[in-house]
């Protein structure tokens, strides 16, 4: 008898089938990647943001009496239209809680411009006025 070569058509349906069952949960896994990948770049994106229009509003140099007169403002103002960057639009929010003491300065970054839905990051600081009194210890 002589010795056969090659495959069966039910060995090839079966192999076939084993692949496929693995191939499923593969693809489901590289697309979770890819949208979680998306994410994260959205959200350093908007830290970032954050991040410097809290540098901004701390390079003024304003006392916290004239931040409280400013009050909260949009970035840019909602009359112009959103920052574009990295493909998508951004709104920078800046909350001055003039109760507070020390004064409580809140940024909050929104994605696409719209201030409906929640924000992508929110930083916090607190603003103090600082004055030196030559020769006090602290005017070094």
């Amino acid at each position: 008898m002589k010795a056969r070569k090659g495959f069966t058509y039910t060995e090839v349906l079966i192999t076939l089938a084993v692949l496929a069952a693995l191939f499923v949960p593969m693809m489901q896994l590289f697309s979770h990647t890819l949208a979680s990948s998306t994410m994260t770049g959205e959200t350093i994106t908007a830290l970032n943001l954050a991040k410097w229009q809290m540098e901004r509003v701390k390079n003024l140099d304003f006392t916290t009496k004239r931040f409280k007169e400013i009050g909260s403002t949009y970035y840019p103002p909602v009359e112009e239209p959103p920052i574009e960057l990295n493909g998508r639009k951004w709104r920078i929010y800046t909350d001055i809680d003039a109760a507070s003491e020390p004064l409580k300065v809140k940024v909050s970054v929104f994605l696409d411009g719209r201030l409906d839905g929640g924000p992508v990051v929110d930083l916090v600081t607190l603003l103090e006025d600082m004055t030196w009194i030559k020769g006090s210890p602290d005017s070094r």
